[in-house]
């Protein structure tokens, strides 16, 4: 006969349990604590908890560790890390049996989101430390995550305005209605019913139409008023987005940062400077997508030294354009201040103009010999020929092109997707993060770095299981 092996909630302990013996030494909650306790928490910034009166507070060391372990674990929300504090035996071992609550975690994670962001630099000079980052060849990219509030519950110009317009209707229609009323003789005191409800209304519809203008947009989230519409897995929904800088030799993430703007362009330089703060120098090259390929960006990060290799639009990249007189292939002569048609023809300067949308100004080149060009309308459909405009920043773009053409520079910059969209999967894919569970975008911002902090734990954990991490 078999024998079954059933919970005897009866038996007792000889000898008082231990926490040490309920978690296996290489268990993540050990690396986890490990790394917290090599941190330097009043130097980096965090509220060190003496109260006067009350309770004793719990230290930053102890709420840092549960946040840490919780993200590492895939738990994010406040209420989910108090349950974990108190069923969790990793957690039990962590907090050493002690149970914050969630409101606890929430104040000390408010009072504290600078300090938090810091985190990820200091799990990149871990990493830096163990030779897990090249700092040879990184890449930057964003990605949009969906904000915490819903876009039901939002107010939108467009269809505030046209409520604006029935509502006004409305209230014209009885107005006229009570006026009739009163000519005829059968007008009361009273005003008809449901013309105070609409009144009431126009005041809400206009003070929202208020806060739009306040707030210098079509779109606003009451609950979030960061977030803006961006498209995101297929729709559009408030959201942020989230960038990132993946060093090519492991993955480890060296900087991150969170933006209000749907496409990424003015954060080239931007986050290459990241990398400067947190690792205290710059990488060979950094490779970027098309969303960096603005002359702005690029005459920015040439002015600073960056050496950068970035996916150029169609426009202004000749060897991804089919058309023969596309503007990318006439080329600048500086020495003789004209452009070069493929042709060989000169386009002399002729003016200066003004981009109102980028509130800049470019250079005019126009062909002066048009009429006689055989290539006339193929060229260009202006009767009065063909003109090519040139930006303040042409001559980067100039320079980007001409990296371009060397074979190992293309070839270097396929490798772009494989080095920072890992990032961005493994996050959502595999640590389950697809909106944020933090307001604001500086709330998002603190979330994001703690994700990044994340990616990088995981990664140093399983080299600190080989020994070639040193938390000591």
């Amino acid at each position: 006969m078999t024998y079954e092996i059933k919970a005897d909630r009866s038996q007792t302990f000889l000898l008082p349990p231990s926490l040490e013996d309920w978690i296996p030494s290489d268990h993540p909650v050990r690396f986890i604590d490990a790394f917290v306790r090599s941190l330097d928490l009043q130097k980096m910034g965090f509220e060190q908890g003496h109260a006067p009166t009350g309770r004793p507070s719990f230290s930053a060391e102890l709420l840092l560790s549960v946040i840490c372990f919780c993200y590492f674990s895939r738990i994010r929300t406040l209420r989910g890390m108090e349950q974990a504090c108190h069923d969790n035996m990793a957690v039990l071992w962590l907090t050493g049996n002690q149970h914050p609550d969630h409101n606890t975690i929430w104040l000390f994670f408010r009072n504290n989101r600078e300090a938090i962001r810091k985190l990820l630099k200091q799990s990149v000079r871990v990493a830096a430390a163990s030779d897990l980052v090249g700092m040879v060849l990184y890449a930057v990219d964003g990605t949009k995550i969906q904000a915490q509030g819903s876009t039901r519950t939002a107010s939108y110009r467009k269809k505030l305005s046209k409520a604006l317009e029935r509502v006004d209707a409305s209230i014209e229609e009885m107005e006229n209605n009570l006026s009739t009323s009163w000519e005829t003789g059968l007008g009361t005191y009273v005003l008809p019913e449901g013309m105070s409800d609409k009144k009431a209304l126009k005041e809400v519809i206009l003070q929202k139409l208020e806060e739009l203008d306040q707030a210098e947009t079509d779109s606003l989230q009451p609950s979030d008023p960061d977030a803006k519409i961006m498209k995101c897995d297929g729709r559009k929904v408030f959201a942020y987005n989230a960038q990132a800088v993946t060093d090519a030799k492991n993955g480890i993430v060296i900087a991150g940062d969170v933006i209000t703007n749907q496409n990424d362009q003015g954060m080239l330089a931007p986050m290459i400077n990241m990398v400067k703060e947190n690792t205290g120098g710059v990488a060979e090259t950094t490779l970027g997508d098309k969303g960096y390929s603005a002359g702005e960006d690029l005459a920015e990060a040439q002015a600073k030294g960056y050496n950068v290799l970035v996916n150029l639009k169609k426009d202004v990249n000749p060897e991804d354009n089919e058309k023969l007189f596309c503007a990318s292939r006439f080329e600048y002569d500086p020495e003789e201040d004209c452009c070069i048609c493929p042709l060989g023809k000169k386009l002399k300067f002729q003016r200066i103009a003004k981009d109102k949308k980028r509130k800049t100004t470019r250079r005019v080149y126009h062909c002066s010999g048009y009429k006689e060009c055989p290539q006339r309308w193929n060229c260009s459909k202006n009767k009065r020929g063909r003109t090519v405009g040139l930006s303040e920043h042409h001559l980067a773009l100039a320079d980007q092109r001409q990296k371009q053409k060397d074979p190992d520079a293309r070839a270097m910059l396929r490798r772009r997707p494989v080095i920072v969209e890992p990032t961005f999967a493994f996050t959502k894919e595999a640590l389950l993060f697809r909106r944020w569970t933090q307001r604001t975008v500086e709330g998002a911002k603190t979330q994001w770095a703690l994700m990044c902090t994340t990616v990088n734990l995981r990664k140093l954990y399983l080299a600190w299981l080989n020994g070639e991490v040193d938390l000591a």
